[in-house]
């Protein structure tokens, strides 16, 4: 039978690939009261957070030193998930992705495999460029090709998994041939998540074995199952992997998160510390609401946790970061993971 070797958990913001001096374009934009942001569960405006965390005082986390050295720090960390990635030699690799309308558009399926021969990652287009929120496209080099990639993928045991995913655990899953796409506007013709191309330019690198993506609705709550649901997922992921002839290694990936776009470095904590317990209650047990914005991405490191938690892997925190860039303390919580 197949066998999972390795986890990988990895932060995917773009924060990362954006200089310390450029963080302030998206600081400038938080500052502006009307953008709702999600905090302890609630909706704030910006001066409500600022408010809220004044006993903080976050501005002493905003110098230039410590931006580089939270960026510095991270790469250290991304260094080492690629070096265990290339010392598990795994021949597949299970990515527990989460799409953000690049994928699907007008039909969101809440689980999805992308069972396909090969996976194609593009640059953006210059239009697509034109409407993205200011400070995006100056990272897209963290996750997105200068030239279209075709990376390979495993078509017979991506449709494996699915069939073993609906008939033996009970998921209805989307089954994917090709990575939907629309072909007759190349408007909406997008490359890969960033959940997805992260991994391909930071983790994997020039080690790109053929891959599967398994999609969890995050982002698009009316049909985003709840962090219970993610967990069972995660585990009746193993099983169908486990269930597969072959002998194949098989590394699971998995990126976003944590706590986004207002850091919470005690949410972040409890949540780090659970993943080391095998804490199943109480990642099953995290509620919506502290599962907003881009937070929501933790559903993928829960499904995850539930996919190690079956192949009996032990998690170990290779590093946590902050990347805070105004005085209320938003930004991005960046976490470095492995299973082994």
């Amino acid at each position: 039978m197949a066998k999972i070797v390795l986890g990988i958990g990895c932060a995917h913001t773009p924060q990362l690939h954006t200089m310390a001096k450029d963080w302030d374009l998206r600081a400038n934009r938080d500052r502006i009261d009307g953008i709702p942001l999600w905090w302890k569960g609630e909706k704030l405006l910006y001066a409500d957070l600022l408010e809220a965390r004044k006993n903080e005082h976050l501005e002493n986390v905003l110098g230039m030193e410590t931006r580089q050295a939270a960026l510095d720090e991270s790469f250290k960390a991304i260094d080492e998930l690629h070096k265990r990635f290339v010392e598990a030699k795994p021949d597949v690799v299970v990515i527990i992705g989460n799409d953000q309308k690049e994928i699907f558009s007008d039909i969101i399926p809440a689980f999805s495999v992308i069972a396909t021969d090969e996976i194609e990652n593009l640059p953006r287009t210059k239009e697509q460029i034109s409407r993205l929120p200011i400070g995006i496209d100056i990272a897209d080099h963290g996750h997105l090709p200068d030239q279209p990639k075709i990376f390979p993928g495993n078509r017979k045991m991506g449709v494996h998994i699915a069939r073993e995913l609906v008939r033996d655990a009970g998921f209805d899953v989307a089954l994917c041939h090709e990575k939907p796409t629309v072909k007759n506007d190349k408007s909406l013709l997008y490359g890969m998540p960033h959940a997805y191309g992260f991994l391909y330019k930071n983790v994997m690198r020039d080690h790109v074995v053929p891959q599967i993506p398994v999609d969890v609705n995050c982002w698009y709550y009316e049909n985003s199952p709840p962090a219970s649901r993610c967990f069972d997922f995660g585990k009746a992921v193993t099983k169908a992997i486990e269930s597969w002839e072959g002998d194949e290694r098989v590394a699971v990936l998995t990126t976003g998160g944590l706590t986004h776009f207002v850091v919470d470095r005690v949410w972040d904590e409890q949540f780090l510390i659970a993943l080391q317990n095998d804490d199943e209650d109480f990642l099953r047990a995290i509620p919506q609401n502290e599962l907003m914005a881009g937070t929501s991405e933790c559903k993928s490191w829960i499904a995850t946790a539930g996919a190690m938690k079956s192949a009996k892997l032990k998690a170990e925190v290779v590093d946590y970061q902050t990347l805070i860039r105004t005085e209320g303390g938003t930004g991005s919580s960046c976490a470095f993971v492995a299973w082994s």
